[in-house]
């Protein structure tokens, strides 16, 4: 159980760092289409997902992470010989301590960036942990 920390604090920094890349990328997404004139207040939900390319970097982020727990599973946790009820561990730390500091991050918004911001972060991370562990788990069972 020891093991397990170091791996939750990896997968926790990187996770963050990748997302803070993707909301960077949202925000200058918006301002390009601020300097086009189009406004906040005129627009609906839709078009505020274009306008901060929601679709797209939440995809990526996806992606991104997908690949790397590919790569920690398979040398964290399957090679180390680590259990399913750490695997399982690994995913609900990982989100909920990077949620609390996505959350935290973002303390002077309102509490609907804050609630927006960590869902963004969380639900993306627990598909592509969940689906990364699996991929990893049927590759390496049929390889021994």
């Amino acid at each position: 159980m020891a093991q397990l920390f170091p791996l939750v604090f990896i997968g926790v920094i990187i996770s963050v760092i990748v997302f803070l890349y993707f909301e960077k990328k949202a925000i200058e997404a918006k301002r390009r289409h601020e300097k086009n004139g189009f406004k906040a207040s005129e627009m609906t939900i839709n078009e505020n997902f274009e306008r901060y390319n929601t679709q797209s970097n939440v995809t990526f982020y996806f992606s991104v992470m997908f690949v790397f727990t590919i790569f920690m599973s398979y040398f964290g946790f399957f090679k180390a010989g680590h259990s399913l009820v750490e695997v399982f561990l690994y995913i609900f730390l990982t989100t909920f301590i990077g949620s609390l500091i996505i959350f935290l991050l973002k303390i002077k918004k309102s509490i609907l960036i804050k609630v927006f911001a960590a869902f963004l972060y969380g639900a993306p991370l627990i598909a592509s942990s969940a689906f990364g562990f699996i991929i990893t788990y049927i590759v390496y069972s049929k390889l021994m």
